[in-house]
């Protein structure tokens, strides 16, 4: 689905950016993410605080055996407020280790959000596993924030943090206006944030959500 949003951008001033780093490394675990956190938080103990910055789930290709293997165009992407972009460039030349595995932080370039009318979410937590629930939870949240919109919930998803298993869905939103499109990549939805979950980036077309 085309949505001629992008042709807006420079009308729309996001006070949030995505930090896209590159990164040197073999593989990491599937269940990555609390490890992940905690490394990044080790060198950036200021992020603790920041409500809305999070770290976009890393994209990698799956094995067999429970590790993801990265590749070149794995990147680490932080979303965080424009007023800490020197603050979170200090991640760079910084070494992860994420379980018996090691990252190497390179250098990191600012990624304006872009408007898109169409948005998803790889895992939105909305504090439920059924899909009912998620639903009328997702619908309450948007109403509060008074955002019409259409969503499309995908697959159930689990993710495996310090605290036990969180359960979600991913999640598309389309027919957004573009101040509501920045304004959810800006805050997101649901819980877990700095964990992955709930951080939009754009899509072109509903067909991701049922892949």
């Amino acid at each position: 689905m085309e949505t001629g949003l992008e042709d807006t951008q420079d009308k729309i001033e996001s006070s949030v950016v995505d930090i896209v780093f590159d990164i040197e490394g073999k593989a990491i675990p599937e269940d990555n993410s609390s490890a992940l956190w905690r490394e990044v938080l080790r060198h950036l103990p200021w992020l603790e605080q920041e409500k809305h910055a999070g770290i976009h789930p890393l994209q990698a290709a799956p094995s067999d055996y429970g590790m993801l293997l990265l590749t070149r165009r794995t990147k680490l992407v932080l979303r965080v407020a424009q007023a800490h972009v020197a603050a979170a460039m200090e991640l760079t030349g910084r070494q992860l280790d994420i379980g018996d595995n090691v990252l190497r932080v390179g250098s990191g370039k600012v990624r304006p959000l872009p408007v898109f009318g169409t948005i998803y979410a790889h895992f939105v937590d909305m504090g439920s596993a059924d899909e009912t629930q998620f639903a009328r939870h997702l619908a309450r949240r948007l109403e509060e924030m008074k955002i019409q919109t259409k969503f499309i919930c995908g697959k159930r998803q689990a993710l495996h943090t310090d605290q036990g298993v969180v359960s979600g869905f991913s999640l598309m939103l389309y027919d957004l206006t573009p101040a509501q499109s920045i304004l959810l990549q800006e805050i997101g939805l649901g819980a877990n944030r700095k964990l992955g979950c709930g951080i939009f980036i754009p899509h072109k077309s509903i067909a991701a959500i049922m892949a």
